[in-house]
């Protein structure tokens, strides 16, 4: 099997091995981009969580702010209140009331002692 059949048909094979050499390649080159664009849409969904996660942690922040705010004005009315009483019983019930302020289930007469301007 010399002679110029011989050449053409192992020509014909090297060629047809390079192109399933070539289609294997662009397989693998097609997967390997198609990996790539999940990481990069997965790298975007981590950084839209990681966005929203500081968005809530600013609005829990934000209203604890504002509790407290809420807080430490009730405490200085209710202070306030105390200093101003005329006599003990006046002294007991604004302190009752700053404390109805803050927690309204704190005492089971906070409804009464909230509605009384003292």
């Amino acid at each position: 099997m010399t002679g110029p059949r011989f050449t053409i048909r192992t020509i014909v094979l090297l060629i047809a091995m390079a192109i399933c050499i070539a289609a294997v390649v662009a397989v693998l080159v097609a997967l390997d981009a198609r990996k790539d664009t999940a990481r990069a849409k997965a790298a975007g969904v981590i950084a839209d969580g990681r966005t929203g996660a500081a968005q809530d942690a600013s609005g829990v922040r934000d209203r604890s702010d504002l509790r407290d705010a809420g807080i430490s004005a009730d405490v200085k009315q209710g202070t306030d209140d105390v200093r101003k009483a005329t006599d003990r019983a006046a002294a007991n019930r604004a302190a009752r009331r700053g404390v109805c302020r803050i927690d309204a289930s704190a005492y089971a007469d906070c409804g009464v002692l909230l509605a009384d301007p003292g």
